[in-house]
């Protein structure tokens, strides 16, 4: 899994009546974007047995919140939860993977879901003993239907001292403030690049970055790119359409937008 782009970020943990989850892989930090990143898949190991893959249309944050607590209907839920209980009480390790990708795959003027594409190649590929069974083939999430829909009940103790709130990192002071101008390439496509002194205060390569918008604006997760400037600066890679669909509503070409550098992995854009 981790070859071809999964992410080991955190284990389960027994919390009271519940399970609750802990991230304490490599980069805490560029994982707890990871979990906000819509459209994902994740994976539930034991070593190097993959017990479960799924994937979520909203954001595994969200997703987890039924596996913690869940509802009375609700199968894959239910299932899973006990599954993990059981694992914990006999002291496995239950460690959590996944796989957000954030890309720039279109097809004519569609972007396509590469979370949705892989879960059924890599159901059959690894055939997860806790994905259910349909004729003695693994099934999906998706093909389970739960018969409720999912609780929106709060997270255990151990996911909220993970979950930090965007609108938390917004209020936060800034590590460094930044202009650009929208020329016609930044206006149109989105492109975002913060310059070497900001860039100076952001991740490495490849980290997910969360970008956030001073007026409320759903945030758009996307990806830092240290390559494509000579200087190493940074430069903002994937859902760019988004990006500029929130300047061409708020500004014209030639504007100039403030922004400010929160932390390694959030940048917030002043609206006029």
């Amino acid at each position: 899994m981790l070859n071809i782009g999964f992410v080991d970020v955190g284990k389960w943990e027994a919390a009271g009546d519940y399970i609750g989850y802990r991230l304490d892989g490599q980069d805490s930090d560029a994982n707890q974007i990871m979990l906000d990143v819509p459209n994902a898949l994740y994976a539930f190991a034991r070593g190097d047995a993959v017990l479960y893959l799924g994937k979520t249309a909203r954001s595994i944050r969200r997703r987890y919140v039924g596996y913690c607590r869940p509802g009375k209907r609700q199968r894959t839920n239910l299932r899973c939860h006990r599954n993990i209980k059981a694992a914990l009480a006999q002291g496995v390790d239950i460690r959590i993977l996944v796989f957000t990708p954030i890309s720039q795959l279109r097809y004519a003027d569609f972007e396509i879901n590469l979370a949705a594409g892989l879960e059924d190649s890599l159901i059959r590929a690894f055939d997860p003993p806790w994905n259910g069974r349909e004729r003695g083939q693994p099934i999906t999430e998706e093909a389970e239907r739960e018969e409720a829909e999912e609780t929106e009940a709060e997270p255990t103790d151990a996911a909220l001292a993970d979950d930090i709130q965007p609108e938390a990192r917004a209020s936060a002071t800034a590590l460094a403030t930044f202009t650009v101008v929208l020329g016609p390439t930044y206006y149109d496509k989105g492109f975002l690049n913060p310059g070497v002194e900001a860039s100076r205060h952001l991740g490495k390569d490849g980290d997910p970055i969360r970008i956030l918008f001073d007026d409320g604006s759903e945030p758009v997760i996307s990806r830092i790119n240290r390559t494509a400037n000579r200087t190493g600066a940074v430069r903002v890679v994937g859902r760019n359409q988004q990006i500029a669909t929130w300047f061409q509503r708020r500004f014209k070409e030639g504007d100039t937008v403030q922004g400010r550098v929160l932390d390694p992995h959030s940048i917030l854009l002043l609206a006029p």
